[in-house]
């Protein structure tokens, strides 16, 4: 595998917590937030300006962008936060956070169960959005989600998701992220989903988001990596899933991506003394860790070939 600098985006404090049936509080958000800046990912998506009746488990993502920004930790790496709706966006606009994160879907019915309006409304509504973000400043990523598959209607054909993209990259975002919602991708699907989005959108500027409900997440990055793709999210321990599509699994595990790189000689920033930090206090919040290397770590093991 050729070498690339991979960066890498952690979504612990975002999709990890929205699916923890357990809710931590703000002040153990912000030592979560703190241990986290100690593994020196690119990027932190850490909170969601979503409804609290929707995901109570970031309810108080005021609260917390508050302590965080009054916080000697703010400036240390990049930061997103989710935004869901426009209500959603006058939180997150109180706030100097430099991305914001909007969703869209390739499945009509996944979209219609997570918004209630069909794709075609919803990507109007981000357009009016993205221009007040972009008017502020900001950067603008858009998930699409069930690029791989969806719960509802199956395998997404490729032509489907090719009037999808065509739409998002009139939008004209900072970054696309290929989200495989809930964890069914394949190298060989991979490949033909990142060719049909090179055709619209650069490399550089395509992000992928897996998880590994079937334990293909890494063997998905290393295809993604030979097609030129170096931007991919994680959540450190593997925790969260989707709480729109039951089964699916957490994260693919930050940690465990970087593991994959450094043992594949691909180059990334993260600090394995900080990685092991978060994995214990992830361990004493009680949250729920879906990580080989987690484990490795809690039994007294070490990281061979670090």
């Amino acid at each position: 595998m050729q070498n690339r600098v991979i960066q890498l985006t952690d979504v612990t404090l975002r999709d990890g917590l929205q699916s923890e049936p357990l809710i931590i509080s703000t002040p153990q958000k912000l030592n979560l937030f703190q241990s986290l800046l100690s593994c020196s990912y690119s990027r932190l998506e850490f909170t969601s300006f979503s409804h609290p009746k929707w995901i109570p488990q970031l309810a108080d993502s005021e609260e917390l962008c508050e302590a965080v920004f009054k916080s000697p930790y703010f400036g240390q790496t990049e930061l997103m936060a989710f935004v869901p709706n426009e209500k959603g966006l006058e939180r997150f606009l109180k706030f100097p956070i430099p991305w914001a994160s909007f969703f869209t879907a390739a499945s009509e019915t996944f979209h219609q169960k997570n918004v209630n309006a069909t794709i075609d409304a919803g990507l109007k509504n981000l357009e009016g959005m993205i221009k007040r973000v972009k008017s502020e400043k900001r950067r603008i990523r858009v998930y699409i989600s069930t690029v791989f598959g969806c719960p509802y209607e199956g395998e997404i054909p490729i032509s489907t998701l090719e009037k999808v993209l065509n739409r998002v990259v009139a939008l004209e975002p900072d970054e696309i992220a290929l989200s495989d919602t809930i964890g069914v991708a394949s190298p060989a699907r991979v490949e033909k989903v990142i060719k049909k989005a090179l055709e619209f959108y650069p490399a550089e500027k395509l992000a992928l988001h897996f998880h590994n409900t079937y334990g293909m997440a890494l063997s998905n990055i290393a295809a993604a990596i030979s097609m030129g793709i170096t931007q991919f999210d994680g959540a450190t321990g593997g925790i969260g899933g989707c709480p729109y599509a039951k089964g699916a699994s957490g994260n693919v595990p930050t940690e465990e991506i970087a593991y994959f790189l450094n043992r594949q000689e691909n180059s990334h920033q993260i600090e394995w003394d900080g990685l092991g930090k978060t994995i214990r206090l992830l361990n004493q919040l009680g949250l729920t860790l879906d990580s080989r290397l987690a484990s490795v770590l809690k039994k007294g093991g070490t990281l061979y070939g670090i």
